[in-house]
């Protein structure tokens, strides 16, 4: 793919890729604890002919969930591959353009189809994404459920295929999934639910690897976990004020910072001692000793500070349990 320089006469190149980044970030938000939860991570077992068999652990983890746990993470994967069928409408659109110089959704169109779509495609850009997509060594998750206790045999993962994007786009396509719902519910009262996770790792590629350097865009792809952190959380207190540092899964970092109304000064001392330890502030309203002595009683003394001053202190008594050999 040839480096195309945006233009005005392009002007649906910019919004297509920020409605498509923001779609597939919508999908990442949602599917990750669901992912997690389940096992969807957990690496797949490796066939002597190189296939990843289906996952059977995550039709013991569904099994496992509490009716309403099961149900909150069918309609949270609802939402999320309905974002992420935008998110592929957006991306094959996008490619369009810069490849074709045109959108390849017909004017006057009232259905997204995700394979006319990726027809429109040159056959070299049709070419690159099936490799992408075979390079792509995880599984979606096909769940079905009936209206009888959810069991173990309950679970219809489809196998890993090597087919390329367009069957997959296909079968997408006839089973209802992402772009309409991944929900159906069939005469015999069976829900079929669809998890992906293959489908996100297939896009991310896309986006890294066809649709970036195209547009000269710095793209920081996902790992196999939808994570991009790179950072820890952090948390401080400077006997003031309380910074909390907290990044999420898709690498954005959340900051907050307040003075707490009321601190806690606290001192201990070994029961039956007259000298107490020097006090410690903390805006908490827990904490832990360490290196206490075992079988022994300590007394601990809280003061509470805020503007007006210290109060009077509160002391309190505990014995600390024996040695464990």
């Amino acid at each position: 793919m040839k480096n195309v320089t945006t233009s005005k006469s392009q002007p649906n190149v910019p919004f297509l890729y920020e409605m498509a980044i923001s779609f597939f970030e919508a999908a990442r938000f949602g599917l990750d604890p669901v992912l997690d939860e389940i096992d969807g991570y957990k690496e797949l077992t490796i066939e002597a002919d190189g296939s990843r068999p289906p996952p059977e652990h995550v039709s013991r983890k569904l099994a496992q969930l509490s009716p309403s746990a099961f149900f909150r993470h069918v309609g949270t994967s609802l939402a999320a591959t309905t974002n992420l069928g935008l998110a592929y409408v957006h991306t094959l659109r996008l490619l369009s353009f810069l490849t074709r110089q045109k959108d390849s959704l017909p004017r006057g169109a009232n259905k997204l189809i995700l394979p006319k779509l990726y027809d429109a495609l040159p056959d070299a850009t049709q070419e690159s994404l099936n490799e992408l997509y075979n390079d792509v060594g995880a599984h979606d998750f096909y769940m079905e459920v009936s209206t009888r206790s959810f069991t173990e045999e309950s679970g219809d993962e489809a196998p890993f295929r090597d087919r390329g994007l367009r069957p997959a786009l296909t079968e997408w396509q006839t089973r209802g999934i992402l772009h309409d719902s991944h929900l159906s519910i069939t005469e015999t009262s069976v829900i079929r639910v669809f998890i992906p996770l293959r489908a996100v790792l297939v896009l991310d590629s896309i986006l890294a690897n066809q649709i970036a350097p195209a547009l000269g865009i710095n793209y920081k792809p996902m790992d196999n976990e939808m994570s991009s952190r790179t950072e820890n959380p952090q948390l401080e207190w400077d006997g003031n004020r309380i910074s909390v540092s907290l990044p999420d899964k898709l690498g954005r970092v959340f900051e907050a910072s307040w003075a707490p109304p009321v601190t806690s000064i606290v001192r201990i001392r070994e029961s039956g001692t007259q000298a107490w330890s020097l006090g410690f502030e903390t805006p908490f309203k827990k904490g832990t000793f360490i290196d206490l002595k075992p079988n022994t009683e300590y007394d601990v003394k809280v003061t509470f500070k805020n503007e007006a001053g210290e109060s009077e202190p509160t002391v309190s008594s505990f014995k600390t349990a024996p040695n464990s050999e």
